[in-house]
């Protein structure tokens, strides 16, 4: 099948996970398909040969392009150039374009959205929630399938925007094994080593995009709920790592003078550091859309604890044991959560987190749903 697939944000090179989920998706489709992405210039160089799709970047990284009345039949000219058969949006946000492409290419469009946005901008204060949640709505409503990353959203656009089942479709965010990969040896003796640790100390994780709101405020609540609570059962035999750009410089400052909690910023292997931990967290009580990071953390055998917002989407029956959850800003079922893993012994995460969360499977089943919605048939 030949695919045009829209991004209308700097995805390459992929750092967040937002931004891994696309490209990796992008990728396993382009080994079955013939895939050409239109999107915006690129943060920094990249190598276009370990890419498995086309690229054009034709997009300036400005707020304009989201209104530009032109781009619709720049985009239309590709598409027939390329002999598309569907066209695939990543993320809504250029969703009204969808009647114009539809119109001038007979062909089908396809949205993927990451999360319910006027939820996550409702759960995170914004006045103008209310306007997204129509612009929204037009969209889900205008698309001829809408994929969701989670069952949770996926319901609740069926509901709230009076979406058929059969328009909808569950494509998760997925992770690039198939079975736990072999552990980086000596791990948390390297990471020890390299940030002057005291070796034999548990180490407990946490990682993301600093720089957006909901992960800096995780952090600001394990600063003030979460390492005093450790601090009084452990004492100072222990070190909890923050790792991730961005972090605001009042959260940082503060975390300098703690003798048991260090932020590291952005980090190449962020592997390494997973290995090494006992436990990796997810304190997330806004925002929306599954965390990658606790899928990736999960995909190498390890315990994720977090809250229940930030555990929304996820599946926990594929999760098993390896997926603590506390009520949201119960700080203290939270800690308990950590200081049982620790040390806690568990069977290897099993085949079903592979099944329903490896990349090839995942894109084996968009295929069968693309195809019978290109074609009408199975």
């Amino acid at each position: 099948m030949k695919i045009f697939a829209l991004v209308s944000y700097p995805f390459l090179p992929a750092t967040t996970g937002g931004e891994i989920s696309t490209l990796q998706l992008l990728n396993h489709l382009g080994l079955q398909h013939q895939v050409r992405v239109y999107t915006v210039d690129p943060y920094s160089p990249i190598v276009e040969k370990d890419l498995n799709f086309e690229l054009m970047f034709n997009m300036r990284f400005k707020p304009q392009r989201y209104l530009n009345l032109f781009l619709p039949f720049t985009l239309v000219k590709h598409i027939k150039s390329h002999q598309s058969e569907l066209i695939f949006l990543d993320q809504p946000f250029m969703g009204w374009m969808i009647p114009i492409l539809q119109l001038l290419t007979r062909k089908k469009v396809c949205v993927r959205c990451h999360n319910i946005e006027y939820l996550r901008f409702k759960s995170m204060g914004k006045s103008w929630w209310s306007l997204m949640y129509m612009y929204e709505k037009f969209v889900h409503k205008m698309a001829d399938l809408v994929i969701y990353l989670s069952e949770v959203d996926r319901q609740h656009a069926q509901y709230e925007f009076n979406l058929h089942p059969d328009k909808t479709a569950l494509v998760p965010t997925g992770i690039i094994y198939n079975e736990i990969p072999t552990p980086i040896a000596h791990a948390s003796e390297t990471i020890a080593n390299r940030h002057k640790l005291r070796l034999n100390q548990p180490i407990i994780l946490y990682f993301g995009t600093m720089h957006y709101a909901p992960n800096y405020e995780g952090v600001r609540d394990l600063l003030q709920e979460v390492y005093p609570r450790l601090v009084a059962t452990l004492g100072e035999h222990f070190n909890l790592l923050v790792c991730g750009k961005g972090l605001p410089e009042e959260i940082s400052e503060k975390i300098k003078d703690l003798p048991c909690m260090h932020y590291l910023g952005f980090v190449n292997d962020i592997e390494t550091y997973i290995d090494a931990a006992s436990v990796l967290l997810n304190p997330i009580l806004s925002g929306g859309g599954v965390k990658t990071k606790a899928l990736e953390g999960m995909g190498r055998n390890k315990t994720i604890v977090s809250t229940y917002t930030g555990a929304l989407g996820i599946n926990q029956e594929a999760c098993g044991p390896y997926l603590k959850i506390a009520s949201d800003t119960d700080w203290e079922e939270f800690t308990q959560h950590v200081l049982s893993s620790i040390s806690e012994i568990k069977p290897p995460i099993s085949d079903v987190f592979f099944n329903t969360y490896a990349w090839p499977g995942i894109v084996d089943r968009l295929s069968k749903r693309l195809q019978v919605l290109t074609t009408g048939k199975a």
